[in-house]
C-alpha cells in the first residue's frame, strides 16, 4: 500500500485536512459546550469521530445531512445528538451485520425557507432532477411518482411524518429469509435475526415510510450508491387505504412508493432490521 504523506502532519495540523462542514460541526459543539449546552462527555460515550471510524462510508452524519439536505445542524440540534446513543460493541456488531449508522432531521432548509422534511418536501427538493449521484450516473430522477400524479399525494405519510431528530442503525438491505413473505412472517423473520444475534427484539423495529426516503437518499448523496434498487423495505405505517406502506425500487426511475395488504407477499418485497 502506498505511503499516505499526508499522516505526516495530521498530529501537527490535525484541522488541515477536515472538510469545512466538519470544522463548523467541531466549531459549533465547542461554542455550545463552552456556553453549557451541551454536558462533558463520559467515557462510555462514542464521539462522531469515533463512529466514523468504525463505519466509514456507513456513518451519515452532519456532514452528509448538509451534502444530501442542505441542513446545518444548530447548536441545539448537535447538542440533541452529540451522544451517540449505543455502545462501542453495539456499533462494532452492525458493521459486522451491514447496518449503517444515520443521523436524521425532521427539517429542511433554513430560517424563513425552513420546513418539515416530509417525503413530499423532499420530493419538492428533487423535483428538477438527480442533483446527488455521480454526473455520469445520473438518474432520470430521484422520486418516480411525480406530484400531482401520486397515489400517496394527500396520505399522511407523505404529508406530515417526518423523521425525528436522532441515530439510527438501519440494515442496508432486506434480509433475505424476509422476501416472499407476508408482514406477519417477516415479524418472526425479524424476532429470529435479533435473537440470533443476541439483540432484544424488543429494540428491533420497521422503518418509516419517510425514514426509508430518508435513508435511501442520504446514502446515494453522501456516498453515490444506491440502495434498494430491486428490492422494497415494508413499514409499519398504513395508508388510508388500510395497506401498509412500502418504499425502494430506487433505480434509474427514481424511488418507489407503492403499499400492499399484510396478507400480500412478493420476491422483491422484505424488511430492512433498524434500531
Amino acid at each position: 500500500m502506498p505511503f499516505e504523506a499526508y499522516k505526516i502532519y495530521e498530529e501537527y495540523e490535525p484541522d488541515k485536512f477536515k472538510n469545512s462542514t466538519q470544522k463548523k460541526v467541531e466549531q459549533a459543539l465547542d461554542t455550545a459546550k463552552k456556553e453549557g449546552l451541551v454536558p462533558e462527555a463520559k467515557e462510555t460515550n462514542i464521539e462522531f469521530d469515533e463512529a466514523r471510524e468504525i463505519f466509514g462510508k456507513d456513518f451519515l452524519g452532519p456532514e452528509a445531512i448538509q451534502t444530501t439536505f442542505g441542513v446545518e445542524l444548530t447548536p441545539d440540534e448537535l447538542k440533541e445528538v452529540e451522544d451517540i446513543p449505543f455502545t462501542r460493541e453495539e456499533l462494532e456488531q452492525a458493521k459486522q451485520l451491514g447496518m449503517m449508522l444515520v443521523l436524521r432531521v425532521p427539517r429542511l432548509g433554513e430560517g424563513k425557507t425552513e420546513r418539515p422534511l416530509t417525503i413530499d418536501s423532499a420530493r419538492e427538493l428533487f423535483n428538477k432532477g438527480d442533483s446527488l449521484g455521480d454526473p455520469k450516473k445520473k438518474k432520470q430522477k430521484v422520486f418516480y411518482g411525480k406530484k400531482g400524479e401520486s397515489w400517496y399525494d394527500n396520505e399522511k405519510f407523505a404529508t406530515q411524518d417526518t423523521p425525528k431528530l436522532g441515530w439510527g442503525l438501519v440494515m442496508k438491505s432486506v434480509l433475505p429469509d424476509s422476501l416472499s413473505k407476508n408482514w406477519n412472517q417477516q415479524e418472526e423473520v425479524l424476532k429470529k435475526w435479533a435473537k440470533d444475534n443476541n439483540i432484544n427484539p424488543s429494540l428491533v423495529k420497521r422503518r418509516t415510510p419517510v425514514e426509508i426516503a430518508y435513508d435511501t437518499l442520504i446514502y446515494y448523496g453522501e456516498n453515490k450508491e444506491s440502495l434498494l434498487e430491486n428490492r422494497y423495505d415494508w413499514s409499519g405505517v398504513q395508508s388510508s387505504d388500510g395497506g401498509s406502506v412500502y418504499v425502494g425500487g430506487f433505480d434509474s426511475v427514481g424511488l418507489g412508493v407503492r403499499f400492499d395488504s399484510r396478507d400480500g407477499a412478493s420476491s422483491y418485497l422484505g424488511v430492512c432490521p433498524s434500531r
